[in-house]
């Protein structure tokens, strides 16, 4: 059985191209962005996207998000800016885009570019993950976005899943409030 999406390219590059601008577009903050973020998070749950690898079980895979929670802890114990105040709905909305985030990007994206090798779909995914970011946090941001996504491409290589780059994500949103 093949892993492979079964869309002919033009729609699958219609599909990122659409995924991709609506995130890079989408109004922060707003209840509009909020719809943009929960559709592209639909998208790249629904889209067929392939089946998840067969690299790891349940023990990697909560190592690999162990590993990428303690480079995220690390992370925020040298940042050098005070945390953002959170009120329960931030938290559950960066949480909730995290995830939606991820179905897009460790999904759809990485399972796209996976047909080209695993290290075209890390760095593939990791680059549109970090120019998404870039109209709202700005140029500064691309390091920190990139090296961020080449860990949730990572978490998605080595456990063969999706959902260890997420549970990641969402940990690290949270992070940036304490």
């Amino acid at each position: 059985m093949s892993t492979r999406p079964h869309l002919p390219g033009v729609i699958w590059a219609v599909v990122l191209a659409a995924g991709w601008l609506a995130l890079f577009v989408r109004p922060v903050a707003t209840t509009a962005g909020w719809g943009v973020i929960v559709a592209v998070g639909a998208l790249g749950i629904l889209a067929p996207a392939g089946q998840d690898g067969p690299r790891a079980g349940r023990v990697w895979w909560i190592g690999a998000v162990a590993v990428g929670v303690a480079a995220f802890t690390a992370a925020r114990m040298l940042a050098m800016h005070a945390p953002v105040p959170g009120t329960l709905l931030a938290l559950v909305a960066t949480s909730i885009a995290a995830v939606s985030e991820e179905a897009f990007f460790r999904r759809v994206v990485y399972g796209w570019l996976a047909r080209w090798g695993d290290g075209v779909a890390v760095a593939g995914a990791a680059t549109a993950f970090a120019a998404v970011h870039l109209r709202g946090y700005g140029l500064w941001s691309l390091p920190v976005n990139l090296a961020a996504g080449l860990l949730f491409g990572w978490q998605r290589w080595a456990t063969g899943r999706w959902s260890s780059a997420a549970a990641t994500h969402a940990i690290a949103n949270l992070l940036q409030t304490l």
